[in-house]
């Protein structure tokens, strides 16, 4: 059985997609209604007592929270609820500096991967996300079953670099979804329509993935994410994408005539 702590949009979707395959999944959250969403979506049981879980039966841990202190708290609640050596993988993307500090404290007994992923609800749903990895040489099974949740991993030499790869993407992609954003703000103040621009745009040079989902994309992980790596590092290349960018992508939405809200 693979256990999956937190429900939201990877964690979930990584859930779903196991149980499709086939797998026993249970999932755990503190959030009642996406428990039982998310339970009665999937035909899995889930629940927010880890002392109800099957321990014996546990093959994997996949931890997909948003925050370090809350991975923190997660291996803390494992190791009170079970002595067992456990596979665990965490998919949160985390600082560099905060990824050592919470791997260092996992107990030697388990087989603890930092795996934080790319590719979005989407990538998690249909098992085609990539993965940046790092820990202990995988096994056989360990390997089929990242093959099963991923299209492609990325093994990196030790805790820490995962996440740093993650946050230089992550950051690259919003310096590229705040200058497409930028772009279409400046057409329109120029007479020419933010739509048509667009329209340009995605046949043409300035095509990225990012302008292709500008209208959707989850920009607040984004930035959330240089915010990260800004605190990583200290500083970033020029172009800071601290003042401005929340703003500018709004309006370019909006100029293109999505509800923002919903964004």
């Amino acid at each position: 059985m693979h256990l999956v702590i937190g429900l939201g949009p990877i964690g979930g979707n990584i859930g779903a997609h196991l149980a499709e395959l086939g797998q026993k999944v249970y999932g755990y959250d503190f959030n009642q209604d996406r428990i039982r969403e998310w339970s009665e979506e999937n035909k899995s049981p889930a629940g927010s007592d880890l002392a109800a879980v099957d321990w014996p039966s546990v093959d994997s841990v996949h931890i997909a929270v948003r925050l370090a202190d809350q991975v923190s708290s997660v291996f803390e609640a494992l190791q009170a609820h079970t002595e067992r050596p456990l596979t665990v993988f965490v998919h949160t993307t985390l600082a560099p500096a905060d990824a050592r500090r919470i791997f260092s404290s996992a107990p030697g007994s388990w087989r603890a991967f930092e795996a934080p992923v790319s590719g979005g609800p989407q990538g998690a749903r249909h098992g085609t996300m990539t993965i940046f990895l790092a820990g202990p040489a995988p096994t056989e099974a360990e390997d089929k079953l990242l093959a099963d949740i991923s299209g492609r991993v990325f093994r990196m030499q030790s805790y820490g670099q995962p996440a740093l790869v993650k946050l230089l993407n992550n950051a690259l992609a919003t310096y590229n979804l705040a200058a497409t954003a930028r772009m279409l703000n400046l057409a329109a103040e120029h007479g020419v329509p933010a739509s048509d621009l667009f329209e340009v745009v995605g046949v043409s040079t300035g095509q990225s993935w990012m302008s292709d989902n500008l209208v959707d994309v989850q920009y607040d992980l984004l930035l959330k994410d240089v915010g990260l790596l800004r605190g990583e590092l200290g500083s970033l290349p020029t172009g800071d994408l601290n003042d401005d960018v929340e703003q500018a992508i709004l309006q370019a939405r909006s100029l293109l005539g999505t509800d923002s809200a919903d964004g």
